[in-house]
This record gives C-alpha cells, structure tokens and sequence, in this order.
C-alpha cells in the first residue's frame, strides 16, 4: 500500500518524450535566474533554484501549446482595439525567426526515478502538510490543483524546490514532476538534472507543420 504521508508518484522511464528547444541546444537545461527566483511571475513554472530544470510534453502539440501561447494578444491589447481605430496594429504574429532559432528534439529517459504527480490530490495533501510554513508565508490556505496551475511562480517553485532536495542514504527520490498544462491540459514534465537522456530525432520547425497549424489556428496567431 502507498504510503498516504508521500506524494503521488508516476514511472516515466517508458516514455517518448518531445520538447521544441533552442537549436544550439534543445536539450540544455534552464537555469533559474537568482532575481527570477524572487518574483512571483518571472522565470519557469518547476524551475529550481541552484538546479536545472528541463521541460518536455508526451505530445507535440501541447509543446507548440504551451510555446505559442506568449504570442496571444493579452486582454489589454484587446481592449485597446476595441476601444480606437486599431486596423493599423498587427498582432498575433509568430516571427518566422522564432521557428528559425527552434528545433523539435524527441528523446528518452535513461533509468529514470520516479517523478512526483503534481496534480494528484495525495501530492496536495502529502505537500500541505511539509511546507506548511512556507505556504502560509505566502498566503495560500490549501494546496490543491487551482493553486499548482496558478500564476504564482513562487508557490510552484516552491514544490519543486522540495522534490529537487528530497533524499535519503541512497541519494535523490525523484527525476522531476509530472503536470498538466494549464492552457489545453497536454501530459507535460519538469526533468530535474541529473537524469541520463537520450536523443532520438531532432528536426526543424516547418511553417506547413500541421500541430503548428492546428495550435495557430486556436489561438488565432499567423505563424511566418
């Protein structure tokens, strides 16, 4: 039986994993920025600081969702044309340069350890209870999947924080966290370093790529 004190875990190590990447190095691991760290909007959802993080999905499409999505008009925009004579501004443009500086890279965990489930209610629950301290610090009563999929990069970092430097004699418990996308709910993982990978395709980014399209067409962009 599971331990009902520890957090959801999850097996990754037979999965195809798929990221979009700079080209130079679609496989680099992103570093969490000291001043990042304080701000409750800057910086990745699971990065951690003092450690690398690496993002990656189960499907191509929920990358290109969770990419492309900085490209949405934000509500002010919106409104602003709503209220001038906007015809003039052009907005939802994806530069054709952003395709040109990305690669799609698909690859594979080496004998990877578990990854904590971060949407599971036993996860909220096991979390609730250890950072108590920590989360009430920053105002948030429960822990549950409102508040992971939330905003607030401190709260999220803050779990991963905790799976990142949870140990025992034999070393590190977890290769990561496992989530959902808050845009589209798309299987997508925070690889902690650490974790062997192996590549198994890279390829570029094609504008007549039909999940580019298909993801541009939902948020209303024009890919170049």
């Amino acid at each position: 039986m599971a331990d009902p004190s520890a957090p959801a875990l999850v097996e990754v190590a037979s999965r195809a994993l798929v990221r979009i990447g700079r080209s130079a190095d679609p496989l680099r691991f992103s570093r969490l920025d000291p001043i990042d760290a304080l701000s409750s909007s800057s910086g990745n959802r699971f990065d951690v600081p003092g450690g690398g993080v690496l993002y990656a999905s189960t499907e191509l499409r929920t990358c290109f969702e969770e990419t492309l999505a900085r490209f949405r008009p934000s509500t002010g925009i919106l409104a602003r044309m709503q209220r001038e004579d906007a015809s003039f501004m052009v907005v939802g443009g994806v530069p054709g340069d952003w395709r040109a500086q990305r690669s799609i890279v698909r690859f594979e965990l080496i004998d990877p350890l578990p990854f904590v489930d971060a949407d599971a209610i036993r996860t909220h629950q096991a979390l609730q209870r250890e950072l108590a301290t920590e989360l009430a610090a920053l105002d948030v009563p429960d822990l549950d999947l409102g508040t992971v999929r939330g905003r607030d990069r401190r709260v999220t970092r803050l779990i991963a924080a905790w799976a990142y430097g949870a140990s025992d004699d034999e070393g590190p418990l977890y290769g990561g966290i496992r989530y959902e996308s808050r845009i589209a709910g798309g299987e997508c993982f925070a690889i902690f370093d650490g974790t062997a990978i192996a590549e198994r395709e890279r390829q570029p980014i094609r504008l007549e790529d039909p999940e580019l399209q298909a993801v541009a067409d939902a948020f209303g962009l024009r890919p170049f």
